[in-house]
């Protein structure tokens, strides 16, 4: 693979991370993605399709592995800040530093980066402004200690739980007369999805005949609700918007 060709950049205001990664999966791309805005930056490593480790930047501190092991309780502060002077030391990897001193095990350190990936990329989603790269690179060294690759439909779907959806949702779903249609998914995919009760309710509703205002009908639950479930399931690419013009509007209920 060719060192660090750009493939992908913009404005985060017109291209948000959730349509980013379904791109990058899409094509099951390996290589870094980069996100910046004011004083903050968070880089994103993808292998195949499937994120592996990411990391953020806030302020010029840099979140730290041992932080978080602390907070798990595999770690004090005492032994951190040992781990650390050796870390400095020998210039080697904080977490490297904490195995060979079976201060912590590689699966304590493999949880700690699930963890630091997770928050970088939930914290990123919720960006309205900004730029992103996406360059095609190897993986550097050290990704190997990282998770073994998590889902994009994964991070999409929890992630839009995390954030205010309430600004994103009215960007991507501006009025009630949209109908939406199930993608290509199989029905096995579906079953692995970590789907909440709401958004397996509307996505068995979705047919492509029906537009929102139909949904909010035959399914029972608030509006909000139902537009909360709408846009996890679009933003993670599990169903996709219909053309009005395609289906008989008589057909909704």
């Amino acid at each position: 693979m060719p060192p660090s060709k750009s493939l992908l950049s913009g404005d985060i205001k017109y291209f948000r991370l959730p349509e980013i990664l379904q791109l990058i999966a899409m094509d099951r791309l390996t290589g870094r993605l980069t996100l910046k805005i004011t004083r903050q930056t968070v880089i994103i490593y993808i292998r195949t399709g499937q994120v592996v480790f990411a990391e953020g930047e806030k302020r010029g501190v840099r979140e730290q592995i041992g932080s978080i092991l602390v907070r798990m309780g595999a770690l004090t502060e005492d032994a951190l800040q040992s781990a650390l002077a050796l870390s400095a030391a020998r210039s080697e990897r904080l977490g490297q530093v904490l195995i060979d001193e079976r201060i912590v095990t590689q699966e304590d350190i493999k949880k700690a980066l699930l963890v630091q990936t997770e928050r970088s990329v939930y914290r990123a989603m919720a960006w309205g402004q900004g730029r992103f790269s996406f360059e095609l690179s190897d993986m550097p060294e050290y990704i190997h200690e990282a998770v073994s690759g998590i889902r994009v439909e994964d991070l999409i779907l929890e992630g839009i739980r995390r954030v205010n959806e309430g600004r994103m949702i009215a960007e991507k779903i501006p009025t009630l007369d949209i109908i939406f249609a199930k993608s290509s998914y199989s029905r096995d995919e579906f079953a692995g999805l970590p789907i909440k009760e709401d958004e397996r309710l509307v996505l068995a509703l979705v047919d492509g005949l029906r537009d929102i205002k139909a949904l909010a009908v035959v399914s029972g639950i608030s509006e909000f609700r139902l537009m909360k479930a709408l846009f996890a399931l679009f933003s993670a690419g599990i169903i996709r918007r219909q053309s009005a013009t395609s289906v008989s509007r008589t057909n909704y209920i």
